[in-house]
């Protein structure tokens, strides 16, 4: 009988242990399986038909799928090692039978601490502050206009378990916290001292967007140039979630012109950076870090634990935890 057949592709950046941990995991959640690790870099997707035609699940963070590509492979899942699971093509995949899961929540409390920590930097001036202290300017030289953070309005851009996060953070700052999120009731928003507000609201409302999203068609450049333009311009945006929510050029152009006060990003549009990105990362009233928010030796350890689990409930015909399309399962 033919072994099934788990592949690891696709994830730039995971280090070398990482690489050794989720084949053990996987190898622990089932004990006869046949497993290649095909290297960290994405492949051309002619190149993973060529070398996958026998593969039974594909584990990866960026391997960018399509229906041709679906077609022309056997697979029976798709597993994300990551939260964001956009390079499945969810649709293609449910159409083609292949289930969709990713390592849901293993990086809840280090997301919403780097939003909150990017949030509070601005608030409280901090880059400028430490270039006076570091340059032996004792004052607050160049600091300009600091407003009260308890008075602030803080909106958050979708309420999922990230944002939840941040709002249980947020709760002893006594702000005023609004939420956008078309598929969140309001009473559930009410329990975290959260109010449910139109998009333009939240735009209108905030002192302080944080964008906890999936990136979807939906949410593809969303923050577009005249939504963008909605906001007051004393206003700061965080995006802790992928960078292709927010139209970079308009955004580039709304901070060079004092539009938006400022913005804290973990994600860009072109991840590593393109040259075309380093006058946004260089701009003074950016504040970047190298997609690290999920960071943590705990976190680490669940995203990799998750990931394997899930590719064990499916060798075994169980239900993965995450299963992110389960439509495929009535056909």
């Amino acid at each position: 009988m033919k072994l099934a057949k788990v592949v690891l592709v696709g994830v730039p950046g995971m280090n070398d242990e990482e690489v050794e941990k989720i084949e053990k995991y996987i190898k622990e959640e089932v004990d006869d399986v046949e497993y290649e690790f095909l290297g960290k870099p994405v492949m051309d997707n002619s190149e993973l038909i060529d070398k996958c035609k026998d593969v039974d699940i594909l584990v990866t963070w960026n391997q960018q799928m399509d229906l041709q590509t679906y077609k022309a492979l056997n697979l029976k899942a798709f597993c994300a090692a990551s939260t964001g699971f956009n390079a499945a093509d969810i649709d293609s995949a449910t159409k083609c039978n292949v289930m969709v899961t990713n390592a849901k929540d293993y990086c809840v409390d280090e997301v919403s601490a780097h939003a909150m920590m990017l949030i509070l930097a601005f608030a409280r001036k901090l880059t400028i502050a430490q270039e006076n202290a570091k340059n032996e300017r004792w004052n607050i030289e160049g600091m300009g206009s600091i407003k009260r953070f308890q008075e602030s309005t803080v909106g958050l851009f979708a309420f999922g378990s990230i944002a939840r996060g941040v709002a249980e953070k947020l709760s002893g700052f006594g702000v005023k916290m609004v939420s956008y999120d078309p598929y969140v009731d309001g009473d559930i928003m009410k329990k975290y001292g959260v109010e449910k507000v139109s998009f333009d609201e939240l735009l209108r409302l905030s002192d302080y967007i944080t964008i906890h999203a999936p990136l979807t068609d939906e949410t593809y450049k969303i923050f577009s140039k005249e939504k963008l333009s909605m906001m007051k311009s004393s206003a700061y945006i965080i995006n802790t979630a992928r960078g292709q929510i927010i139209d970079q050029d308009a955004l580039y152009e709304m901070l060079l012109n004092g539009r938006i006060q400022g913005a804290g990003l973990d994600v860009i549009f072109n991840e590593p950076p393109l040259e075309m990105d380093m006058k946004l990362i260089n701009l003074s009233n950016t504040i970047v870090t190298p997609h690290s928010a999920y960071y943590s030796d705990e976190s680490q350890e669940q995203q990799l634990r998750i990931t394997a689990r899930d590719v064990g409930r499916i060798l075994r015909g169980e239900v993965p935890i995450n299963l992110r399309n389960p439509e495929v399962l009535k056909k």
